[in-house]
C-alpha cells in the first residue's frame, strides 16, 4: 500500500531528477548571464544578493531531490535482495 503523502520531492523518479536538473541548470545560468552582462561586469556585487539567494535555494532544493532519488533507490535495492 502506498503512502498518500508521497510528492515528487520524497519519491523522485529519473524522469524527475533530469527535467529538474536541466531546469535548475538553465535558470542558473541564465540569472548568472543576466547578472554579469554577459560576462562584462562581475558576478559578486551587493545589488544581486536576493538572486544569490535564489540560485542558492535552487540548488539546495535540487540538491535533495537528488539525495531523495538515491535514498530511495538504495532503500528499494535493498529490499528487492531480501
Amino acid at each position: 500500500m502506498k503512502d498518500k503523502n508521497q510528492s515528487f520531492l520524497t519519491n523522485p523518479t529519473k524522469k524527475h531528477l533530469i527535467l529538474f536538473g536541466l531546469l535548475w541548470f538553465i535558470s542558473n545560468t541564465l540569472l548568472t548571464l543576466s547578472i554579469t552582462d554577459l560576462f562584462t561586469e562581475s558576478f559578486f556585487q551587493k545589488n544581486y544578493v536576493m538572486i544569490y539567494f535564489l540560485m542558492i535555494g535552487s540548488t539546495i532544493a535540487t540538491g535533495k531531490l537528488y539525495i531523495n532519488y538515491w535514498k530511495n533507490k538504495n532503500l528499494n535495492s535493498h529490499s528487492n535482495a531480501e
